[in-house]
């Protein structure tokens, strides 16, 4: 085997703002920084922790990957313009070309460790930064090591979710070769690494901003951790930390919470932040969940309809069989009708007995191309993007910040923790109101489908659905029963990602099980 000094050093030397593809085989330097320079001040170690930042949020800038954590789940399908992105097809629905040789699968893997490996400079290196030790810079320093310590589990934990099999880089240059580390072995350094950021991290209403990692944040994925090892009581705690944070609330008016014009509100614990006046990062969201809707003869392109649309990925039919006619969130968080806004005879003609201003009903249009009712197929408005940011109808990306973690989900985790640790009266007080808010009647009880049918409807496609029908052993089932695309190609072993093929050769480890390439 290689020694593990050989893979690090790749990822080190990545320490500038490196593209997603870099490969991991490169171990020249790429530039001359180093971590003298960059960790010998205040100034240089707040501007090293924004290096850690930026590689998940990287991963929201590629048409490839940007909605990868949305895949493979019963609540997702292909949309009708998917063929022309192979990565992305592939991912989505792990065809033949779901395998380590993947792009994809590739870049996500080596996001991860160079995010995780630019915090441990930080975390190894703190101890050289010189200043006066007053308290408003032992805060700053105290601050960003927290936040390398948040982001190290963070990386971890995305990676141990998805492959299990992984490389525990808890130092930049250890001794010996690369082995890989199973998730008994990586979840101790997760639940260390988020301990020590919740003593050092500020409370989230001391930063009052969504976009820096804080206590709060901190402790909610203290509780994910704690969940993923069934330690229910533990997560349970955590969890009611988070609901309890004087900087979180449920939003009553359901509309705010993903709006453009409220970005920062109170329901939200973490997002990756973007901005028009950075124009050479947007994110690529946006675009993807959209219909085609304006190949419809009298409907145009426009913000109110959903802005350029590409139709990547779309809603499972079953999705919407879990909503009642009364909840709230089938409006609040969906684009479900368009209207007709045009009548152009000649270009742009509407169909015979339709008015400007009528819904567009499936069936009743004369469409530009041949895709039937999928031009309308409704979907998420939970990327929605109008033009408070200064973007066209016509760009293929946007500056909205993209949500992470919400406090919702907390209340969902305590929940469950809650009812699995034996208190299902507990767990009912804080699943129903997230049933409340919606407008939609109390359980009485709990159990495994109550938890899964709520979570949908709450926190679909905001990417935690994956790793919670993993964790709860019903992945594989639950896709081959309400995706059947995605599901005729899932099998037993796609419950772990293929390890990325360059870094199997590279290293001799082995393969995960039922991967080929």
């Amino acid at each position: 085997m290689k020694n593990i000094k050989t893979y690090l050093i790749a990822i080190a030397t990545a320490f500038s703002f490196a593209s997603c593809g870099d490969s991991l085989l490169d171990i020249k330097p790429k530039d001359k920084f180093t971590t003298d320079v960059a960790l010998s001040t205040i100034d240089g170690l707040e501007g090293a922790i924004l290096g850690v930042y930026e590689r998940g949020r990287n991963l929201i800038e590629s048409n490839d990957v940007c909605v990868y954590r949305s895949c493979q789940t019963d609540l997702v399908m292909a949309g009708t313009n998917l063929n022309d992105q192979a990565v992305f097809r592939a991912i989505l629905n792990m065809d033949y070309q779901f395998n380590g040789s993947n792009n994809g699968v590739r870049d996500i893997w080596n996001a991860y460790y160079i995010g995780i490996n630019r915090a441990n400079l930080i975390i190894e290196g703190v101890d050289n930064v010189k200043m006066d030790q007053t308290a408003s810079n032992i805060a700053k320093r105290d601050q960003v090591l927290g936040e390398a310590y948040f982001f190290r589990a963070y990386y971890h934990h995305c990676l141990v979710t998805k492959w299990e099999n992984i490389v525990l880089a808890d130092k930049i240059d250890p001794a010996g070769t690369i082995f890989l580390s199973t998730p008994d072995q990586v979840y101790p350094l997760i639940i260390s690494d988020l301990t020590k950021a919740i003593e050092l991290l500020p409370e989230a209403v001391a930063i009052n901003s969504s976009g820096r990692a804080s206590k709060g944040v901190a402790r909610h994925l203290l509780s994910k951790a704690y969940m993923d090892r069934g330690e229910w009581a533990k997560a349970a705690e955590m969890a009611e930390a988070v609901v309890k944070d004087p900087q979180y609330e449920l939003l009553t008016d359901l509309t705010q919470i993903f709006s453009c014009t409220n970005q920062d509100n109170h329901e939200i614990i973490f997002a990756w932040q973007f901005s028009a006046n950075d124009d050479g990062h947007p994110q690529r969201i946006t675009q993807q969940w959209y219909p085609l809707y304006d190949r419809i003869n009298g409907v145009s392109r426009s913000f109110q309809g959903g802005g350029r649309p590409w139709h990547r990925i779309s809603p499972t039919p079953y999705y919407w069989t879990l909503f009642e006619p009364t909840d709230k969130r089938l409006d609040a968080y969906h684009k479900r009708f368009w209207t007709y806004d045009v009548n152009d005879s000649v270009n742009d003609p509407l169909a015979a007995g339709k008015a400007i201003g009528d819904t567009v009903r499936p069936g009743d249009f004369t469409a530009s191309v041949d895709l039937g009712d999928r031009l309308i197929e409704p979907t998420t408005n939970k990327y929605f993007e109008d033009g408070s940011f200064g973007k066209s109808v016509e760009d293929a990306e946007g500056f909205r910040n993209i949500v992470q973690y919400r406090v919702a989900e907390a209340y969902l985790i305590a929940a469950e923790a809650n009812w699995r640790a034996g208190n299902t009266s507990k767990g009912l007080e804080f699943l129903n109101a997230i049933r409340r808010r919606a407008g939609v009647s109390d359980y009485s009880t709990i159990d495994q489908d109550i938890i899964l049918d709520e979570s949908a409807r709450e926190l679909a496609h905001e990417g935690g659905r994956w790793e919670l029908l993993k964790r709860m052993g019903v992945l594989v089932e639950r896709v081959k029963a309400h995706s059947p695309e995605v599901g005729s190609n899932m099998q037993n072993y796609h419950v772990r990602w293929p390890i990325p093929r360059n870094f199997v050769d590279l290293t001799r480890v082995s393969q995960n099980e039922g991967y080929t390439e």
